[in-house]
This record gives structure tokens, C-alpha cells and sequence, in this order.
């Protein structure tokens, strides 16, 4: 066995044991990693080239990593070796690889994205783009678009505009801005902003896995402010997250890895799903040993990523308590009415679509609505109302007619794996947008609610008052005074689906896609959206679960091989199928790698 630190041979301390533990990320977020490797110190010229140099204070701070090779017969890895404990007899370190190395490295710990250079929009003046040409993505090459969008704190919409009847061209019309649209905010695209991200940090990124799926090219930030601030740079509207919480998070609502390369400075991605298909499974044959242990709630948990409960973090927008409510359909299975497909549903409530406000014993209107062939719940909801006078021989009859909309609900529920009280679960941060009716000329739109830097007074811009006093965001920042919470306008990064595609028509304003099922506004048809953000939908890519296992029993098995296996493919021990969380390999100075080896598995759930 040989060891290079720094392209150099390291001499090792005679009869030296290590453990290599090679880890499974679906359960720790780790790849490979030792435990203690000692070097000798004193009267070894080849080491004290190496390591005599340290800082004892550079030690005691964690500062001090190597590049380090580790070599025996057909094993072989790189990574970084790092100083636990020195003294001038001999050093002790540990030796990462893969995602462990980069779990340890900190050089982005305290660098925020919103504090970062992220670009901003091509222009914020109406009158240098027109409506069409800004809400169509490849004008700017995906990088933003200038939707509508309500202010919830003022109720005005932003980047308004006002269908145009052409009359020297029979049924054609276009968008002007509208006059009270004062200039224009933007929406930038995730794949833009997570590249720029890499540039502003000095990375080059290969994100060519990511750019191949479409679905996911088109995926919007919705996060932007208003006009009137006149912050137009794409930092400014998101959270305040380190470079290293936004891939984490980001990791979880794509269903992908990021794997940096700090030495090359650079970072790629891949789909999880993709990676593990393409895994060879593993046969094991030389078992020696197997021991199996329940797995207890309060002791030694599982930590299988997709063994957890996967949620979207709770939002305080209006529609939140349609998107995700797995209390509502839970509770109202009695009050369901189930049909085989949307098409059915459709035809047999489509009389709903205008409502007289009555209730009745057997109405439909107060029903839970079932599709199964999407798959989801709908409810009766009403979005407007007009007052109706009627005349009946010598009677009048006044009431209001009420336009519903056929409210799909809990698309955006949790994938539950585990429905028992004490159940982990894991919030993504990237969060379906707020979409919503406004008046019925302008249709549905995107809604954003924002905080302003600690409740200053940001917000006077969007006042009710025609002229209000106006106050720089320094000085209002600095009146508000000295508040404990982040420096953000979002604590989470809204997201939408949005091509350019002709979603609107007539008076209607475009808005990005985020529910799947899109019905007409006269129910007479529906259709589903290019891309689905639903995790409760095990059909699709993002809610479906790769590997189902069963996370409370634990088998050790104990086996010889002459390499290490990949612990991410499926193996197959003794006529069953198992999901690897590590395997543990034992050095020694003179002998090298041991043919005998330790694994821990979790037995998958057979369908």
C-alpha cells in the first residue's frame, strides 16, 4: 500500500491499521472517508518534508489539507487528507473523498447569494421592449422574462398590460404596457441564476445533464420586486442562503447531485434517478456472516433519503391551503365523489362553472372531487360574483351568480413514505408560486408577498396614496432600526413553469404554470402542463421514489471480495435484493486492503 501526499510518498508508522468506510450519500450525504491514519514524525525525513512545516495554530484551526492519493493493487483514491493532531513524534489525519471532501471544505459557507453579482435584466424601461417580446424567454436567452405579477401588500399588478384590437387586421390584437406600468420588473430563469451563481463564485459549471430535460430548462424564479424600489438585480430578491444551502436545497427539489471540484474549480450535476439506473447491480456470494437488527425509532433511526417523508415548506400565501393539504383529503374520504377520468369529472360538474350561492343536501358543488386517472382531488371554488335581478310574473328575484373554478387540491401535498406520528420529513425550499385571479379581463396571474430588509418601510412605494412621501431604502432601512431577522425580501425561492407558449388569450395575461391539470375557465376542456411540479405523484420523476426499502431492519453482512463494491448499486445477497449504506474495509501497512469486508444493508421492498 502506498500513500502520496502532495505527489509525494508518505512513509507510514510500521504496523499501522486504518478503516476506509465507503458510504452510500442516499443515506449520509457522504461517499468515502478514513478513519485515523498515523504518520511517523520523528526520524522520518519523508514525512517531516511533508507535514514538519505545519502551524501548530493553523492545526488547531482545521486549516491545514493536502491533496492525498492512496493506492493498493486495483484500489485507488483521491481526495484530501487533513490534520487532526500533531505533535513532533507523529501526525494523525483522516482522509476524505467525493462528497465527504466536499462536506468538509468550507470555502463557501459564508458567501450569500444575495449578496453576490447575479446580473440583472436587459432593460426596466417600457418603452424599449414591448410586452410580447418580454414575456417570450429565448428573446433574452432564457434568462428572464417580465411577467404580470400582484403586489399582495398593494393588490396592483406589475408589468400590466392592455390587449389591443388591431382594426386595419381582422381578429388580431396586441399587448401595449399599460399606462399605470411604470417600468418594468423581471423573473429570472433557475438554470440562469445557478450558472451565474457559479461565474460570481469563480467556477465553470457543466450543467448539460440538467439543460438536456426541457421540463426543467423553463423552470422561473419567480422571486422579483417591485419597479418602483428600483432594485433590478436578480440578488436582491432571493433568500438569504450560502452558496452551499442553495445547492443543498436546490439537491432536493431537482431530485439531483451537484458535486463540486475545488481543486479544478468546478461543479456538474446529474439526476440522481439517472445515475442509479445506469449502477450495475452487485452479486454477493462469498457471504461469511449475517446479522440482522430491528431498527429502533429512538435509537439508530435509518437515514435513507427516500425512506423520509418529502414535503414543500409551508407558505402563508393565499393558495397554500389549496396546494397542500393532506388534512383536508384525509379527513373528507367520506364526502368524496370518484370518477374514472378528468374528462368524466368535467362533464358531469361542468353545469358548476356558474353557481346561484345555493346549497343542497345531495349538491355536488360541496363535494370532494376525485380524477383517477391524474391522479388528483378537485373542489368547487368560487372566484367572482354578479349581482342578478330577475323578474318572475309580479316577483323580482335578486342574487348573485358566482364563477367557479374547478380548484385541483393537495397537488402539492407531501410524498409520504412513512404516516406515523414520530416520521422524519424533509422541507423543499423551492416552493410551487402563488398563482391566482385577479379581475376577470386580466385572468389568472402571479401573486408575490414579500417581507422588505426587516419590515422597513420598503413598502411605502406601493402605498394606497396617489403621491406618497418617498424615502430612500438607506434612510428607511436605518429608521426601521436594529431587528433580528435575516436580510431578505424571501426566505424561500418561488418557482413556476413558463416556455413563452400562448397560455393567454384575449385580454389574459400570461403567468408561469404550476398546477399540472389546466381547465379551461368554461370547463369545456382541460389539458396538462409540459411539466409537473407534484412529489405525490409516484408516476412522475420528481415523486418517484427509486429504491423502496424497508427502513427498520438492518442487515449486517460480513463477506470477502477483492475490491471494494459500489455501495450505490442494488445488491443481491442470498436471493434477496438490498440497498448498501457503507461498507468498511480494513488497511494495514504491510498487507494492504483486507479481502474481508463489512457491509450494512436495508432489504428492498419488493412491488
Amino acid at each position: 500500500m502506498q500513500i502520496y501526499v502532495n505527489n509525494q510518498l508518505a512513509a507510514l508508522k510500521k504496523g499501522t491499521c486504518f478503516e476506509y468506510v465507503s458510504e452510500n450519500r442516499m443515506f449520509s450525504g457522504s461517499d468515502g472517508y478514513t478513519l485515523t491514519i498515523t504518520f511517523p514524525l520523528r526520524g522520518c525525513p519523508e514525512n517531516l518534508a511533508i507535514f514538519g512545516h505545519i502551524n501548530r495554530a493553523d492545526v488547531a484551526a482545521q486549516k491545514v489539507i493536502f491533496d492525498c492519493e492512496i493506492r493498493d493493487g486495483s484500489f485507488y483514491k483521491f481526495g484530501s487528507i487533513t490534520i487532526t493532531e500533531i505533535s513532533e513524534v507523529e501526525v494523525k489525519t483522516q482522509f476524505l473523498e467525493g462528497r465527504s471532501e466536499q462536506n468538509f471544505d468550507k470555502t463557501f459557507d459564508k458567501v450569500y447569494i444575495n449578496e453576490l453579482d447575479l446580473g440583472a435584466p436587459p432593460t426596466t424601461a417600457k418603452s424599449a421592449i414591448t410586452p410580447s417580446n418580454a414575456w417570450f424567454p429565448d428573446n433574452t436567452g432564457c434568462q428572464c422574462v417580465a411577467l404580470p405579477w400582484v403586489n399582495d401588500y398593494s393588490g396592483n399588478i406589475q408589468n400590466k398590460a392592455e390587449n389591443i384590437v388591431d382594426d386595419a387586421v381582422q381578429n388580431k390584437s396586441h399587448f401595449e404596457w399599460s399606462e399605470d406600468t411604470t417600468g418594468l420588473s423581471w423573473q429570472p430563469y433557475l438554470l440562469y441564476i445557478t450558472k451565474k451563481i457559479c461565474e460570481a463564485v469563480g467556477y465553470s459549471a457543466d450543467f448539460s445533464k440538467w439543460e438536456e430535460v426541457e421540463e426543467y430548462k423553463y423552470l422561473l424564479i419567480c422571486n422579483t420586486l417591485p419597479y418602483a424600489w428600483y432594485m433590478p438585480g436578480f440578488a436582491n430578491a432571493l433568500p438569504h442562503w450560502t452558496v452551499e444551502e442553495y445547492f443543498e436545497k436546490l439537491e432536493l427539489f431537482l431530485g439531483g447531485e451537484f458535486d463540486f471540484d475545488h481543486r479544478g474549480k468546478r461543479i456538474t450535476f446529474a439526476f440522481t434517478q439517472a445515475t442509479l439506473a445506469a449502477k450495475r447491480p452487485v452479486c454477493l456470494e462469498r457471504v461469511v456472516e449475517e446479522h440482522s437488527t430491528e431498527v429502533k425509532v429512538d435509537d439508530d433511526r435509518c437515514e435513507y433519503m427516500e425512506a423520509k417523508n418529502l414535503v414543500y415548506k409551508d407558505c402563508d400565501h393565499e393558495m397554500w391551503k389549496f396546494y397542500s393539504c393532506d388534512w383536508f383529503v384525509k379527513g373528507w374520504q367520506n364526502r368524496v365523489i370518484r370518477y374514472n377520468s378528468m374528462t368524466e369529472l368535467l362533464n358531469a360538474n361542468k353545469p358548476y362553472s356558474t353557481w346561484d350561492g345555493q346549497h343542497h343536501r345531495d349538491n355536488r358543488i360541496d363535494k370532494l372531487l376525485y380524477a383517477a386517472d391524474c391522479d388528483a382531488y378537485f373542489v368547487i371554488r368560487a372566484v367572482s360574483r354578479k349581482q342578478v335581478i330577475e323578474w318572475h310574473a309580479s316577483r323580482i328575484r335578486v342574487y348573485y351568480q358566482y364563477t367557479c373554478r374547478l380548484q385541483p387540491v393537495n397537488l402539492f401535498g407531501g410524498r409520504i413514505v412513512d404516516d406515523s406520528e414520530d416520521a422524519e420529513q424533509v422541507e423543499i425550499e423551492f416552493v410551487p408560486a402563488w398563482i391566482d385571479d385577479t379581475e376577470e379581463k386580466y385572468g389568472r396571474v402571479l401573486f408575490l408577498s414579500f417581507s422588505g430588509y426587516d419590515e422597513d418601510n420598503n413598502t411605502t412605494s406601493e402605498d394606497d396614496s396617489d403621491h406618497p412621501f418617498m424615502q430612500t431604502h438607506s434612510a428607511s432601512s436605518l429608521a426601521a432600526g436594529e431587528k433580528e431577522k435575516k436580510s431578505e425580501y424571501y426566505d424561500c425561492i418561488y418557482i413556476g413553469w413558463y416556455d413563452g407558449s400562448n397560455y393567454y388569450q384575449g385580454t389574459h395575461l400570461p403567468y408561469p404554470n404550476v398546477e399540472n391539470i389546466v381547465i379551461a375557465d368554461d370547463w369545456s376542456n382541460f389539458n396538462y402542463a409540459h411539466f409537473s411540479l407534484r412529489i405525490n405523484d409516484r408516476q412522475e420523476r420528481r415523486g418517484k421514489i427509486i429504491h423502496n426499502i424497508d427502513p427498520k431492519m438492518k442487515t449486517t453482512f460480513k463477506f470477502l471480495s477483492d475490491t471494494i463494491p459500489d455501495v450505490r448499486s442494488v445488491f443481491h445477497i442470498r436471493g434477496k435484493r438490498y440497498i448498501c449504506e457503507k461498507i468498511t474495509a480494513t488497511f494495514t501497512e504491510k498487507n494492504g486492503m483486507s479481502q474481508l469486508l463489512k457491509g450494512v444493508f436495508y432489504p428492498m421492498q419488493e412491488t
